[in-house]
């Protein structure tokens, strides 16, 4: 059960209320960003409201258990204050967003309704569409390090150890052909195998994207032209010329850590540990039973 403040309670039991919604989004870098649904500004606290329709939640859900309360937010990307920069950025992933309900004859007349951060962001033709999460949804997150096959470091973080800024492991590209579904073709790949770049990164040194980070999603190589996967949304704002600077990707397998970098040592996963499949497994005639291990 709410409980609001007496003056806001008289406005609610009046009849006649004048009410809007303020939404207050404070991202990663600390800055706030005010929206509401008013067609005026909105100001209390030293925070201003701007009516923009740039940032419109869907409709919203409380649950009196553990389930996790969701919603979604609408808006349209601009050039002043949700751009698709700092979207690409991740500056609103995991920002935080206060809701109030506000009388908008007197300000001083609100209740908070509730706090949510953003959760998955899609962006698509000039729009986004982000997931609202409840804080209760942080109880369900893993937290600590999972025991898996697969490395879990950052290729060059500390726990990695290598200088992924390394001439061997980094090289200059330059656009030469959009294809479109996040694909484009390059030049400056030609010294490198194919498959290099696959689960790389690449940061733009030109162009609508400049200094930019990319995620590299697949290398592939076409009659000797390279071939890169970037994510879909973000061709419309690349032009042949552009130019980036692409570090080699790895796929956290063992075998890459050992046979392409020569960094097993430093290997920040469990390579034999048994999978599921394992419990199904049994001594077959021929198999080699001579206590080594059975992954490799």
């Amino acid at each position: 059960m709410r409980h609001f403040s007496p003056e806001f309670d008289a406005h609610l039991k009046s009849g006649a209320t004048s009410l809007c919604n303020c939404w207050l989004v404070t991202l990663r870098n600390e800055q706030q960003l005010g929206f509401t649904d008013h067609d005026q500004k909105i100001s209390f606290d030293g925070l201003t409201f701007e009516p923009k329709a740039g940032f419109q939640p869907s409709a919203m859900t409380a649950k009196r258990n553990e389930a996790i309360d969701t919603a979604e937010v609408l808006g349209f990307v601009d050039d002043e204050r949700i751009t698709s920069a700092a979207l690409r950025a991740g500056l609103f992933a995991n920002a935080e967003v206060a809701w109030w309900w506000v009388n908008w004859r007197a300000p001083s007349q609100r209740h908070l309704m509730r706090r949510d951060y953003i959760g998955e962001i899609k962006q698509t033709d000039g729009r986004f569409e982000a997931e609202l999460r409840s804080h209760h949804a942080k109880l369900n997150q893993t937290h600590g390090r999972l025991f898996q096959r697969h490395c879990d470091a950052q290729f060059g973080d500390a726990r990695c150890s290598i200088d992924a800024t390394a001439p061997a492991f980094s090289s200059s590209i330059t656009i030469t052909e959009l294809i479109g579904d996040g694909q484009i073709e390059v030049s400056g790949l030609e010294a490198r195998p194919a498959q290099w770049a696959a689960h790389g990164t690449m940061v733009w040194q030109s162009g609508a994207h400049k200094n930019d980070k990319s995620v590299i999603y697949g290398h592939t190589r076409k009659d000797g032209v390279d071939i890169l996967t970037l994510g879909a949304q973000e061709n419309a704002a690349l032009a042949v010329g552009d130019q980036g600077r692409v570090t080699v990707g790895c796929d956290k397998q063992f075998a890459t850590c050992r046979d392409t970098f020569s960094n097993s040592a430093n290997f920040q996963g469990f390579p034999h540990i048994p999978g599921d499949d394992f419990v199904l497994r049994y001594p077959r005639a021929g198999d080699e039973l001579n206590g080594g291990v059975l992954f490799k």
